[in-house]
């Protein structure tokens, strides 16, 4: 049976565990939301930004997730 069923896109699905439930995010990417935005903070102070069709949270998210 298929897992993956959003109809999100990949930026709606980060919007989503971002706003959603706190135990969510962490069991779908490892950290908890104080640590995603601090990671998104830190990244931004180094000069990392969203690409041309990737948000800079859809970027991190991807990595986290794999």
């Amino acid at each position: 049976q298929a897992y993956h069923t959003s109809i999100l896109t990949g930026e709606g699905w980060v919007r989503e565990l971002l706003a959603g439930h706190p135990e969510r995010i962490r069991r779908e990417l490892g950290v908890h939301t104080h640590v995603f935005l601090e990671l998104i903070e830190e990244l931004h102070r180094l000069g990392h930004d969203r690409s041309k069709y990737v948000s800079l949270e859809e970027q991190l998210a991807i990595f986290l997730y794999i």
